[in-house]
């Protein structure tokens, strides 16, 4: 049986969209990121054979990709910095790490983008 397991982060980042009629200005953001990963727990004696993952071990790998893009203008990154584009950039740096089967990347309130494996 498949488990999952999730955390949330918050990123800041400033941006512009060129040739976007109002996001084409510079502007700024405080992401919400849900990240999600995927996997079978074995069970037995070891604490470690019933987790799919520390969830310290999570945080770790998740900010060390998030950091990456926390407090950046990310024009300087990204040609077209979308919710589309970043979300996937964080999905395929992870991937790279750990078991990755979602990421929700909010931009501002009540706007978001999700990519699933």
């Amino acid at each position: 049986m498949k488990t999952r397991l999730g955390m949330t982060f918050y990123i800041d980042y400033a941006h512009k969209l060129p040739g976007h009629p109002l996001c084409g200005r510079d502007h700024g953001h405080t992401a919400k990121v849900l990240i999600e990963i995927e996997g079978d727990v074995k069970g037995g004696p070891n604490y470690k054979d019933n987790m799919l993952m520390d969830f310290a071990e999570m945080k770790r790998i998740c900010k060390i990709v998030l950091d990456e893009i926390d407090h950046r203008n990310l024009n300087e990154l990204f040609t077209m910095p979308t919710s589309e584009i970043i979300a996937n950039w964080i999905y395929h740096q992870l991937i790279e790490r750990i078991p990755v089967a979602e990421v929700v990347f909010f931009e501002g309130n009540g706007k978001w983008c999700k990519i699933t494996s």
